[in-house]
């Protein structure tokens, strides 16, 4: 951070001793500090607008099977959609389940990546990367089937693998500590929670299967564990040699 803005607008409360991150501040910090969260919604609500409307030009089909990760698609060359996949949603509870997790999930990283214009790009690397990974670890257990697999679950858990090593400081947990552990249990029971309700609608549907996505979850969330040792910790009131006086 280049400018000299008083400490307190970056640093919440001061409570027995500990500085309490900023990005614990709630859903407000998404139009204050951490505005690649909030972007990264906008974009997310703007595509599927652009689904809702093609949709209802009889072009859904046509985008689901350009944009949706298909296996047999992507055998034949539809290359692009491990990325394209992340961006596109399966309906309206399904955007808004990955907004809500987005937005209390993403302020945390975007917060530790930095407030300026380099750090809303890491930030939007390092989540589409988490995306990527969790595309490649569903293509690498589904070659040959035909499921097809969309939404921005994958990148989201990332961030959650990401959140689980952070610490109030610029130092990250190690992947083996018990506090890692805890997240990764918290984790694994969503995940199982959320299995349980997919094969749940997709026995009472009728398409049979687990309508969930899990195994890009678990990319997502694996990949984000290690990324978040790769990119810098650009925001210089994390250190503890920066407290407050």
């Amino acid at each position: 951070m280049s400018d000299d803005a008083p400490r307190a607008a970056v640093l919440a409360a001061v409570t027995d001793g500990r500085r309490r991150p900023i990005w614990r501040s709630g859903f407000s910090i998404l139009w204050t500090q951490a505005w690649p969260v909030a972007a990264l919604l906008v974009g997310l609500w703007v595509v599927f607008a652009g689904q809702t409307l093609a949709d209802l030009t009889g072009r859904g089909e046509q985008v689901l099977l350009l944009g949706a990760l298909y296996p047999p698609a992507f055998r034949v060359g539809v290359w692009w959609t491990p990325l394209t996949h992340i961006f596109l949603h399966g309906g309206l509870l399904h955007i808004a389940m990955n907004s809500s997790a987005l937005g209390a999930l993403g302020p945390a990283v975007s917060q530790r990546l930095g407030r300026d214009a380099i750090g809303g790009l890491l930030f939007l690397g390092f989540f589409v990367l988490c995306g990527l990974a969790g595309g490649a670890f569903y293509l690498a257990l589904h070659w040959g089937g035909g499921a097809p697999m969309l939404g921005a679950s994958g990148a989201i858990c990332g961030l959650w693998g990401a959140m689980a090593r952070m610490t109030e400081t610029t130092d990250l947990a190690p992947i083996w500590s018990r506090s890692v552990g805890r997240q990764a249990r918290s984790f694994l029971v969503m995940n199982l929670i959320l299995v349980a309700i997919g094969g749940a609608l997709g026995v009472l549907s009728g398409a049979g299967g687990v309508l969930v996505a899990w195994e890009a979850h678990v990319g997502g969330f694996v990949a984000g564990l290690f990324l978040v040792h790769l990119f810098p910790a650009r925001f210089w009131w994390l250190s503890e040699g920066h407290a407050p006086r």
